[in-house]
């Protein structure tokens, strides 16, 4: 028998990690900030392999197109390895964010290196990448039934529309079949998210296989999906509030331009394009930080068996879940 998971007690959880990621603020940037580094250099190094050669045989004067698709095609082999480095340090990267996230919701003092300590242990950096590789097929499982059904029924109007001639029909039947398709995902997304708690599982013991621990996690989501997808929704507005600022930013920058002529209007771009940057890294690590948080909050709150009846219906609520104290400290 497992708690009640109520309206009440999301608030309180959202509250509680909410006021813990503001207090390491500082921290969230930063291993946001790291995190991200090793794939952007990577992107870098697949874009100069893909394209240094060419840009390099066209500033040099080349313009045989079949000398130039030919140094793209040997290209490729480098791009191959790099992402294959970046499959290899995805998933301990990920490992170390995921303890890290999880240490905060707990009331531990962890610091922005433990991002890194995967990279410690051959075990966790195998872990790591196995865990990514067992997220990314039970997602594909999920996906590729209806994935499936979508695409014979999308073939089978644009057939059907050019042996009648009639795409005009066939255009309003595929929005509607494009609509349903997109809200057939919708549980499917909420089901493939109780996978990441699968991260908690092996934060506390790493010998669990990456498959058991993401079946055990999924299995205190049991009948609690709708609260799930609620919990989710409330979310929503600090993602309106990101998409806003950054957006705000960027036209602010365009309107700069537009409106303002010679070095004062680009100077505005500028501004306003590093404006767009710090307050996107800044509010998208805060709202990273405060829904997975929040979300390792719900499963462990979950997964925690539900109290004897002391003689009451209804028991008060205490800020309290697996591994904190009635006071929500640490125990």
């Amino acid at each position: 028998m497992r708690q009640e998971f109520t309206a009440q007690t999301r608030k309180e959880i959202k509250r509680t990690c909410k006021g813990r990621v503001i207090n390491n603020l500082g921290r969230c940037i930063g291993i946001n900030f790291l995190y991200l580094v090793p794939f952007v250099l990577l992107f870098i190094m697949v874009y100069l392999a893909m394209f240094g050669r060419v840009f390099a045989m066209v500033m040099a004067g080349y313009t045989d197109e079949y000398m130039l698709s030919m140094a793209l095609t040997r290209s490729m082999n480098t791009v191959w390895l790099v992402m294959l480095l970046m499959i290899v340090i995805s998933g301990p990267l990920t490992f170390g964010m995921m303890r890290f996230y999880l240490g905060l919701q707990r009331g531990e003092d962890l610091g922005v290196s433990t991002l890194f300590k995967p990279f410690t242990s051959l075990r966790s950096i195998w872990t790591g990448i196995k865990m990514e590789f067992c997220m990314t097929f039970r997602s594909f499982l999920w996906m590729l039934g209806p994935t499936i059904v979508y695409m014979v029924l999308a073939f089978s109007l644009a057939f059907s529309a050019a042996i009648s001639g009639n795409p005009n029909g066939a255009s309003a039947v595929l929005t509607v079949l494009n609509i349903l398709y997109i809200i057939a995902l919708i549980p499917i997304e909420v089901k493939v998210m109780t996978y990441n708690a699968g991260w908690v599982v092996l934060c506390n013991d790493e010998t669990h296989s990456v498959w058991d621990a993401t079946r055990e996690a999924s299995a205190a989501f049991k009948g609690q999906y709708g609260k799930l997808f609620v919990f989710v929704l409330s979310f929503i507005g600090w993602y309106i509030l990101l998409l806003g600022v950054t957006y705000l930013c960027i036209g602010l920058g365009v309107a700069g331009i537009m409106l303002v002529a010679g070095g004062t209007g680009i100077a505005i771009a500028v501004a306003a394009f590093i404006a767009a940057v710090c307050l996107t890294v800044l509010l998208g690590a805060f709202v990273n930080a405060y829904e997975l948080t929040s979300f390792f909050g719900m499963y462990e709150y979950l997964s925690k068996p539900a109290m004897p009846d002391m003689g009451s219906q209804n028991t008060p609520f205490t800020d309290s879940w697996p591994g904190q104290g009635g006071d929500g400290t640490p125990q």
